[in-house]
């Protein structure tokens, strides 16, 4: 037992205890009973009277009922800790006028519509920051590859707060980073707290968007720690939303993705039973693009992809094999 939080430390408790066992016993005695120095006896003593856990007179040591001086401890420094906690609560109100300070700094100096910000640290600073103050929704695109350990600490923390503040998380995830556990079991914590996360097997680069207002890439998608771009303007964020759902339509619900990956079978997701639906109700491929709202490009290559991931021949061969499967 951890007494430490009331100021009796471990050898002040065992003197204590000896004494609450045998109360008629002088320092001396403690101190031969526990080989225990008597110095350090006399001065445990001297610690439980000044927490009035004991006293001391002439004629001897008197002790506190436990029930009543521990009790009269822990209520004291319950009193501490609520106060800390009021104050601590109270510098908030501080918040309001550091930010106000803070963005009359920023307007003073224009924010660039791009900016380059260089460094690992600094990147997930600014992520960090841009996490903070999202208040709609975060997009984001993850290539293949193992993420580093650090990357993942670094990410969490923004992630989950976000989730707990109502905020909506997108992602689509390469499928290589499901070869590492690690990734495997941060993707799982973040699906449970409500995040929306998909896996595609197409290339992508990697791409964060918050509050379609701004967009973040890495200066060199091959060596992302070397920095990374701001992108403020809105045309280019806007191109930039408007690639992150179409690989987002494209890609296969995370829990999807892996059932059927563990039962070995055809990774089908809910946009891959709409692209067969279209496929089986019409002749043209310009009508099925119509009905999904996609370029008539878009379509014919969702299509070559279920054909290739069905084993069919043709496109007549896709839809029978997709009726008798039941997903359309």
């Amino acid at each position: 037992m951890d007494l430490d939080c009331l100021g009796i430390s471990a050898e002040v408790e065992q003197v204590y205890r000896h004494l609450l066992r045998h109360p008629d016993q002088d320092p001396a005695a403690v101190a031969a009973e526990l080989a225990m120095p008597l110095e350090a006896v006399r001065a445990a003593v001297a610690r439980l009277a000044e927490l009035a856990l004991l006293t001391v007179d002439g004629s001897g040591v008197h002790l506190t009922d436990p029930a009543v001086g521990l009790e009269r401890l822990i209520g004291d420094r319950l009193e501490e800790l609520h106060e800390e906690v009021r104050r601590t609560l109270a510098a908030r109100a501080a918040i309001g006028s550091f930010h106000r300070d803070f963005r009359q700094g920023a307007n003073a100096r224009p924010v660039p519509d791009i900016e380059r910000v260089d460094g690992l640290a600094r990147v997930r600073q600014r992520i960090d920051d841009l996490a903070f103050y999202a208040s709609r929704e975060t997009l984001c695109l993850q290539p293949g590859g193992p993420m580093a350990a650090g990357a993942i600490e670094a990410a969490r923390g923004p992630d989950m707060r976000s989730l707990r503040r109502g905020i909506t998380l997108r992602s689509v995830f390469h499928a290589r980073v499901l070869n590492d556990q690690e990734v495997c079991d941060y993707l799982h914590d973040l699906s449970a707290m409500g995040s929306q996360i998909r896996i595609t097997e197409d290339r992508i680069n990697r791409l964060l968007v918050y509050d379609r207002a701004v967009a973040v890439v890495p200066v060199d998608p091959a060596r992302a720690w070397r920095g990374a771009l701001l992108v403020r303007e809105p045309g280019l964020v806007a191109q930039m939303v408007a690639h992150f759902y179409t690989t987002w339509d494209a890609a296969r619900d995370l829990k999807e993705y892996l059932a059927a990956r563990e039962g070995g079978g055809p990774q089908i997701s809910e946009h891959d039973r709409a692209v067969l639906r279209a496929l089986a109700s019409h002749d043209k491929d310009e009508a099925a693009a119509r009905q999904l709202n996609i370029s008539v490009r878009t379509f014919r290559r969702h299509v070559a992809d279920l054909m290739g991931r069905l084993g069919a021949a043709n496109r007549f061969h896709a839809a029978l094999l997709a009726k008798e499967n039941g997903w359309i």
